[in-house]
Order: structure tokens, then sequence, then C-alpha cells
């Protein structure tokens, strides 16, 4: 038994050799196969918290961390950053400032963190705090020429003002501003506040509820004063074969003053001087004066710009040609069937009246074209402002032979010079129409289309507090609006709705979105200024 005991004893000291010597080669053969990795992993998101009630933080904390980690290969190969949580907690904090350890974790326990950047923050806590305060309306610009404005109203008239204690108690007051610039009829807009202190300093860091009110201000005409639309007077006629195709005043409307009863008598528009455009053939830009009444002042100075478009008037045109041969290769002949051909045009009348039959060639280019038949297409060289819609018919049968046919002497037709080709216009931009408001605006068409038949309005019509919205429009001059359709859904960029312009007469004409809320208001409507065509 001794004996026994003593062996076992003996051989303790190998037994552990060799335990220690295989842990060690399963632990080397363990790292060669899954070797540990160390890495960084930037941008992960710090959450705040447990903020004690009562308590907001004052001024900017860290966003986001950076973490340096260490992990076994196959770990690395599947780690992503929203499989880590870095946090701040601020459990049982007072008011005042705190350096707070940033804590991360990952949701893979065989990642070790290694570091964490920032280590920790500095935050600053202050009791959280609210007032109500009322809204101050401050306007800019002055209404039109013999308009004032009356006491601007704030809808809703007050608000909370809410954030740290430090920075509520710096406000001193919250401010809504308004442009009067030009106006001539009631202001309704909304515009967002601004808290500031008692310098007229903005105060950031500060939340408003609302954010934005309603702000109106009534805008009245003064006693004695009158806008009235502009009236261009015309004298003589345009060159035969052009019309007048537009007429715009600039300014369009201007405000007169006068005693009650010379108001009261005069019309709602004055004249200019006639302007003649006799044999205009372009357009006619003049600067013009106006014609008042007596007892009346026009508070304008210089005049009106009065631009008259002259367009010449388009028709049409056929002309009967013979054909001109080129590129026929030596020692053939061409006989073509029709030798002539109708060729119709269109262009403005005065050209189309001037046109010489010599002025259009047609040609037959027969380059490369062998013995045989060939079904041909002819091209005209017409001048300047002339289109050719078509050739009559579109294509000649060619027969070329190389023997002389039975026709008379055949003399050489000259190969006609092309004409250098006529420049590409350059596209008129298209302006889009000034809607003061993005949720109540118009994007087709834009300012001085020109429109025909039925025409889709596009744009957006959905204001806050929707209710419906309006299509309006007049003769531009004319004081009063015409309603035209209404419509009760809401539309973000896309068809608002058609409208008919075939049953207006030609001329400019004034349109315009009206997006009404549920409580009556509207913001100014959007404008544009386009041309009706039949």
């Amino acid at each position: 038994m001794r004996r026994a005991i003593s062996r076992i004893l003996d051989n303790i000291g190998s037994i552990s050799l060799a335990l220690v010597l295989a842990v060690t080669i399963w632990v080397v053969a363990l790292y060669q196969e899954n070797p540990p990795v160390i890495g960084v992993f930037e941008g992960i998101p710090i959450e705040v918290l447990n903020v004690p009630e009562g308590m907001i933080i004052l001024g900017g904390v860290e966003k986001e961390a950076k973490v340096e980690v260490r992990a076994p290969r196959r770990s690395w190969e599947k780690l992503r950053s929203n499989k880590f949580l870095a946090s701040v907690d601020l459990s049982g904090m007072s008011a005042g400032m705190h350096d707070v350890e940033v804590q991360v974790t990952c949701s893979d326990k065989d990642v070790e963190i290694l570091n964490v950047e920032p280590s920790e923050m500095s935050i600053r806590l202050e009791e959280f705090k609210e007032r109500e305060m009322d809204v101050e309306v401050r306007t800019v610009g002055r209404p039109a020429v013999g308009y004032l404005s009356k006491e601007p109203v704030a809808i809703p008239s007050n608000v909370m003002v809410s954030g740290p204690s430090s920075l509520v108690d710096k406000v001193a007051m919250v401010v809504a501003q308004v442009n009067l610039r030009d106006a001539r009829r009631d202001v309704r807009r909304y515009v967002s506040l601004f808290p500031k202190n008692a310098k007229g300093d903005l105060i950031k860091g500060i939340e408003l509820n609302p954010s934005t009110v309603e702000v109106r201000v009534p805008v009245e005409q003064k006693i004695g004063y009158k806008e009235v639309s502009v009236r261009a007077i015309l004298s003589g006629t345009e060159a035969p074969g052009y019309w007048i195709s537009d007429i715009s005043v600039e300014p369009s409307t201007v405000t007169v003053k006068g005693s009650p009863e010379a108001i009261s008598e005069m019309g709602g528009y004055l004249e200019t001087v006639p302007l003649d455009i006799s044999g205009a053939s372009s357009d006619v830009v003049e600067k013009v004066a106006l014609v008042a009444p007596e007892g009346i002042s026009i508070l304008w100075e210089g005049g009106v710009l009065v631009k008259v478009i002259i367009t010449p008037e388009f028709g049409g045109k056929t002309v009967q040609r013979g054909l001109s041969v080129q590129g026929l290769s030596s020692g053939l002949s061409a006989r073509l069937s029709p030798e002539v051909v109708d060729v119709i045009l269109s262009g403005p009348l005065p050209k189309l009246e001037a046109l010489k039959p010599e002025d259009v060639k047609v040609v037959l280019d027969l380059f490369g074209l062998k013995q045989g038949v060939h079904k041909v297409k002819p091209t005209a060289i017409v001048p300047e402002g002339i289109t050719v819609k078509s050739i009559l018919p579109e294509r000649i049968e060619v027969e070329i032979t190389t023997s002389p046919t039975p026709t008379p002497e055949a003399t050489e037709t000259p190969t006609p010079t092309p004409l250098p080709p006529t420049p590409t216009p350059t596209p008129t931009p298209q302006i889009p129409p000034k809607c003061p408001n993005p949720k109540a605006r118009i994007t087709y068409p834009t300012v001085n289309a020109i429109l025909i038949g039925k025409v889709e309005i596009l744009g957006s019509a959905n204001i806050e507090g929707f209710d419906y919205y309006k299509f309006e429009f007049k003769r531009e001059g004319a004081l009063e609006w015409s309603f035209l359709e209404r419509f009760e859904e809401p539309v973000e960029d896309g068809v608002l709705g058609v409208w008919d312009t075939s049953l207006l007469q030609s001329g400019v004409y004034l349109f315009r979105l009206v997006v009404v809320d549920t409580s009556g208001n509207y913001p100014e409507p959007c404008e544009v200024r386009v041309i009706v065509r039949r």
C-alpha cells in the first residue's frame, strides 16, 4: 500500500507538468484559430439617462463616443456600432456642474472595452422654469402711399416661455415681426416668434409654445386718397400684317390725392397721353405722362412706362417648284417623277407676301446612288423666318440610267448655296410667381405664360388648419376679382385644378390662389400675371 502511494506521489510532478503542457497547447491552438483583434468604433450615440425631475440640462453635451475594444476575431467580424450602448446617468444629481462618467457596454460578452472617449462629460443642471408672456408685434416698412396701418394683433396674444431658469429670467419680450412694405390691404401672416432680452438681443436655448403666431394688421386708405389703374391710350395703327399681342404699363396702378368730392367724382382709372404706334412693326416701349382730372394730384413722378408688343400675323402659302438635282455621278442621267412639287409654307404674313418663287429651292440629293429606281426625299431651302410645313409628294421616284433620256437638252443646274443656319434662340426663362407662403403657392403657370384653352394649375394648397382654397382672376387694370372655383381638399405639389381660358377674351390677366383656414383667415394670396390667347 505504501509502495503504491509512494509511486503516485512520485508521479504527481509528471502529471502536473503534462496537464500544464496540455492546457498551453490548447490555448496556443485556440489563439491561432481565433486570435484577438483590437480596433476602434466611432459615432456611438451617447444617451442621457435619469434627468432629475424639475431639472434641465443647460448648454450642449457630447453627442457621440469613440470606443477602443478587444474581441476575438469571430466576434470582431460580426461587431457593429449598434451593439454598443453609451450613456451617462444623472440619477440623484442636484443643480450645478457635474463631471459624469461615460459608460459603454456591448451586447457581445466576449468584447472587452479598453478605452472610451470622452471618458466623462461636464454637464450643468438647472431648474426647469416656464412662464407665460405677451407677444409684442413689431412692424417694419410702410404701407403704400395713401394708406395707413392700424394697431397690429397677434393670435394667440401670449405664449409659454420655458427652459433653464437662468435663461427664462433673461427673456424680457417675445417678438413677432411683420413687414408692411407697400401694403394696400389688411395684412394676415404667420410669423415666427423670437425671445429677446432687454437690449433686444436674441436668447438661444429657449422653447416657445407656440413658436409661430398669426399677425393681423388692418390697413386702410386715407381720406382724400385713391388707388387707380392706369390705362394706356394708343394712336395710329400698326403696320399691315402685324397685330398688338400685349400692352403693359409699369406701374399698373398709381395713387392720387384730392378733395373727398374730387375723389368721389373721378373714375377708377387714369389715362396716359396718346402713344403713337403708326406703322410699327416691332415693339414700342416709351415713357408717357398721365392725364389727371382737375383737382387731382398724382403721387407718382416721371410718368409710366408703356410697352406695346407688336407681333406679326402668321399665315400659310403654297408654291410649286421644280426640282434641282445635285450629287449625281458623272456618266449617269436621272429621270424624275414628278418633276414639280408643292411646297407648303408658314410664317409671318409680311414675309409670305414678299416671298418670290425663286426664293424657294427644292433639292434632290443623289450622291452615291447607282443605276436603278430610287425613292428620294426632297429638301426645301427657304428664307429665314419661313417654315416648311410639308413637301408633296414626300418622296420622288428617281430612275438613274447610263443612256440619255429623250428629254430636252438638260442645262446644268447650279448647286444651291444653303443659307447659313438659323441660330437657335435662347429660351425665355420661366419666372415663377411670387408666393409669400410655400404652403399656398402656384408653380404653373409662370409669370407671363401664354395660356390657350384649358390649363392645369399646379402648386400647393396645404396651410396649417386648412379649410378650402379658391381660384380668382381679373383682367389687368380691373379693381375687382372674379370668383372662379372652390376646392375642399388640400394639395401638396400637384394639380390644383383646371382653368378654361377659352371663355375669356385675349389679353393680360391676373390669376390668384387663396387658401383659407378653419377660422376664415388666409395668408397673402399667390398671384401670377398671364397672357390669354384664343
